[in-house]
């Protein structure tokens, strides 16, 4: 993904054909954090009632969010296609929407393999699920990086 031009009103990229396709498959992953992850561990009755209760507002932000990602893929003339591939255009404010999106499953992703310290590249070899979790966070990481560099 490149920034191809950068106006007030939003940036516009230019994405491969192919990695538009992965780009989509990345972001149809979303959520990856489970709202339970931010619950603490010993508390109060009344401690107990608010973390439930910020829970369900998590949860509920979640299927907000994944509705509106739903309706920015599908909509008609989000993706313009040209012998380059597709470009997109997306304001300040789909940016860093987008930004809060790609974050959640990398770290998601990195959370259900166990919060590794290592690198990627020296993961314990494991199975098909492990394999796709490295690669949704590595592959969220780099079209963070170029959306970052964007909102520079």
């Amino acid at each position: 993904m490149k920034l191809v031009d950068r106006t007030e009103s939003g940036c516009t990229f230019l994405i491969g054909k192919r990695e538009r396709e992965l780009f989509i498959a990345l972001l149809r992953r979303y959520p990856v954090i489970s709202t339970s992850h931010f619950s603490a561990r010993k508390l109060g009755e009344s401690e107990r009632k608010n973390q439930e209760l910020l829970q369900e507002a998590l949860a509920e932000q979640q299927r907000e969010n994944r509705r509106n990602l739903e309706e920015m893929l599908g909509q008609a003339g989000r993706f313009t296609e040209s012998e380059l591939g597709f470009s997109f255009t997306l304001s300040a404010a789909e940016l860093e929407w987008l930004l809060q999106i790609l974050n959640d499953i990398r770290v998601g992703s990195w959370v259900q393999l166990g919060e590794p310290d290592i690198s990627i590249r020296h993961l314990p070899e494991g199975s098909e699920q492990k394999m796709e979790l490295a690669w949704a966070m590595e592959m969220a990481g780099l079209f963070e990086h170029s959306l970052l560099e964007a909102a520079r």
